[in-house]
């Protein structure tokens, strides 16, 4: 939970689901009534803080989400065309809860409205995700509970659909989903029971009638399926394979091209977080002996290309949770202070603002889809923080002369 300051790693809930699927309707977002503070936009953001240096920025039109809403978000996401989050924002939210998923229309001049409003007020969305309208998002409770579920609400429609849910199985992992959706389909990772004993999943679900359909499956005590990425009909993932012991693991990532057997693109047992974007996938490799989860290098690869390469990210070097856009990649930076994408087609690291670690002010979580970059930007420690959710329309691929 944002409480105007940092945010913590430990509330980044990655993960996978198991696959039952069914249908629910929710209650209307338009049957909600609540109090929105309203965004704002400040073309004027070249110096956040007088200690910020400034470089893309200069090319941004930089908007603000009104810092009493930014209090109570929790997770947050670009889907290209507007800003998701889960919020408790609502007065009947449980206490520390964020219950309801949000957007606001960057495009539209609104205030942010509720788009699904849990009936669990006690409850937290932790991941979502979406694709112009499209959106997924995991729903967990906060006591503690083996449960999820992971709900979809199709682009123009004001329903959601309940995909998948935790089975309740003591020995299933209850990791929650990780996924990836473009246009008119969303692909995740599970865990489910299985005949011989708990198993890791691939899915698929397509409109119009969103059935769940399984593209592979792993035994889960030996090997586990993580972090999908969705292009076209392509399918970029990792899989981590465990020794009989479980105490190292090793960890490739795929592409899985319909019809045909998974091909291998990263060459060192390291690989994780995929991102495929038209014929590149690139992807984070932690450190040897560290953690999937922790801070790593980044790598590319083109589909049918020579082999694996890291990408030269400088001044930037140990990155996490990564994402892509339409031209640029973004992640977030164990750098805090040097706020920065990747730009595809230069081929090379843009700078948007680098501040002075007296400055007490950082860049966390940026997220970008399409050309819509969403950040938290915060300053001071303590109870003497600020923080604030940040975006902007990065320049479009036909600004290159």
């Amino acid at each position: 939970m944002i409480r105007g300051g940092r945010w913590p790693a430990t509330i980044v809930a990655l993960g996978v689901a198991g696959v039952a699927a069914c249908t629910s309707a929710t209650p209307s977002p338009t049957a909600v009534t609540v109090a929105t503070p309203a965004a704002t936009v400040s073309p004027d953001i070249g110096s956040p803080s007088p200690a910020a240096t400034p470089g893309l920025s200069t090319e941004m039109e930089v908007g603000r989400l009104d810092p009493e809403l930014t209090d109570s978000i929790f997770e947050f996401a670009s889907d290209g065309e507007s800003i998701l989050f889960s919020s408790g924002f609502a007065e009947d939210a449980g206490r520390g809860a964020s219950p309801d998923l949000w957007r606001y229309r960057v495009t539209a001049d609104n205030s942010p409205e509720i788009l699904w409003r849990n009936p669990n007020r006690d409850h937290a969305i932790v991941k979502i995700a979406g694709d112009l309208g499209t959106v997924a998002f995991v729903d967990i409770p906060r006591d503690g509970e083996r449960a999820w579920k992971l709900w979809l609400i199709p682009r123009h429609e004001d329903e959601a659909i309940l995909l998948d849910s935790h089975p309740g199985d003591p020995d299933v992992s209850a990791f929650v989903p990780s996924f990836s959706i473009q246009e008119s389909t969303i692909v995740w990772t599970a865990f489910d029971r299985g005949a011989d004993g708990p198993v890791s999943q691939l899915l698929w679900a397509h409109a119009p009638d969103w059935e769940p359909a399984v593209l592979l499956e792993r035994a889960s005590a030996a090997a586990e399926l993580w972090f999908p990425s969705l292009s076209g009909s392509r399918v970029a993932f990792c899989e981590v394979v465990y020794s009989a012991d479980r105490t190292t693991d090793t960890r490739t990532v795929y592409l899985l091209e319909p019809g045909s057997r998974p091909e291998r693109l990263s060459h060192s047992d390291l690989a994780t977080m995929p991102l495929l974007v038209g014929d590149t996938v690139i992807w984070k490799e932690a450190d040897p002996g560290f953690s999937m989860f922790n801070w790593g290098k980044l790598w590319q690869s083109e589909v049918g290309g020579p082999g694996p390469h890291r990408l030269d990210i400088a001044p930037i070097e140990y990155v996490n949770y990564p994402s892509a856009g339409s031209r640029f990649v973004a992640w977030w930076s164990a750098d805090a202070f040097t706020f920065g994408v990747y730009d595809l087609l230069e081929g090379r690291t843009r700078v948007i603002e680098s501040y002075s670690s007296a400055s007490q002010a950082n860049v966390l979580r940026p997220h970008i889809a399409w050309d819509l970059l969403v950040w938290l930007y915060v300053e001071g420690e303590g109870d003497d923080s600020y923080a604030e959710l940040r975006y902007a329309r990065m320049p479009p691929i036909r600004s290159l002369p």
